[in-house]
């Protein structure tokens, strides 16, 4: 699953509020209306939270910067870039 990352006060929820459900550090937001995960925020990553780029309305315009969690790829996904690649997280947690 593709995320793009921002910064908390650089967002506004419009509309319904997401429901969130929370898993030790990680909390992630739902829409109350379908079900399709959203967003996460990590307690570990203050001040930042990540989007689901499927959620955005152009994907196109955040084209990936790396590849984490690279040897969970499915085997017949194929991504032929030279961008970094991480066996799990891309940034000190």
């Amino acid at each position: 699953m593709a995320f793009v990352g921002f910064r908390e006060e650089d967002l506004r929820w419009t509309g319904a509020a997401p429901q969130t459900w929370r898993n030790g550090q990680v909390e992630r937001a739902f829409c109350g209306q379908c079900g399709s995960q959203i967003a996460y925020r990590d307690r570990k990553l203050p001040g930042e939270v990540y989007l689901s780029l499927g959620f955005m309305d152009l994907p196109e315009a955040y084209p990936p910067t790396l590849h984490a969690f690279a040897t969970r790829a499915l085997p017949f996904l194929s991504i032929a870039d030279d961008l970094p690649r991480y066996d799990g997280f891309s940034i000190e947690r």
